[in-house]
């Protein structure tokens, strides 16, 4: 946890630290991301962050709590759909809730990419655990949809999951890419609003996809319910 000092900061000074550090680790893996860059974008000396935060180490580790905070509001706002909601709509509103994370906080989502798959001062067993909570939420909703004759009842769910939870990791870095130069400045909301058609395209045939290799023939052939 930062010290009582780091919040006792005028709001402004706070969040221009808080920028700083995140531009440096987000663009960097731990090892690599400089303190004294950190300090001379914020304008700070150096000595001054450590009356803020102990170590880099903490410093580091606020940044991931603050995404992983970011996340899970964002995630309860977005109305998930309910639970024996068939396993495409539920992926469906997965990757349409971590695409907009991505959008909105692009900084903290690469930060929290680098710490699971790049060099990070976590223990190992600590991403582990995180790893692993991410893929077994995609192994009970692939088994789920086995249970109930919508997926092939021959997958191996863990490979399965493994594959989903790529996609989703992959998902936003592959739309921003696709973005024309004078979208890429836009506020979040502009850039989804102007790349609706885009999106509806991207989720239909990563979708696509999938379910051609996860769905029995039968289930993809039932007629939806009409409310």
């Amino acid at each position: 946890m930062p010290k009582p000092t780091f919040f006792n900061l005028p709001e402004e000074k706070r969040q221009k630290l808080i920028d700083c550090a995140l531009d440096e680790f987000a663009a960097r893996d731990y090892d690599s991301a400089s303190i004294s860059q950190i300090v001379a974008r914020a304008g700070i000396a150096k000595g001054s962050l450590y009356q803020y935060f102990a170590d880099k180490r903490e410093l580091y580790i606020y940044l991931l709590e603050l995404a992983a905070a970011k996340k899970g509001e964002l995630l309860a706002a977005a109305q998930p759909p309910r639970a024996d909601a068939p396993v495409f709509e539920t992926l469906r509103w997965l990757l349409e809730a971590m695409l907009s994370f991505e959008l909105q906080y692009p900084k903290l989502a690469q930060l929290g990419f680098r710490a699971a798959y790049g060099k990070s001062p976590l223990p190992e067993e600590v991403l582990q655990q995180g790893r692993q909570a991410t893929t077994a939420y995609f192994r009970a909703l692939i088994e789920r949809g086995q249970r109930v004759g919508e997926l092939r009842p021959e997958l191996d769910a863990g490979t399965a999951a493994w594959m989903l939870t790529a996609v989703l990791n992959e998902m936003g870095s592959q739309f921003r890419a696709r973005l024309a130069e004078e979208d890429a400045a836009l506020p979040p909301g502009e850039v989804i609003r102007r790349n609706a058609a885009e999106l509806e395209r991207m989720y239909g045939q990563v979708l696509a996809v999938l379910e051609t290799g996860l769905v029995l023939p039968q289930a993809r052939e039932k007629p939806k319910e009409t409310s």
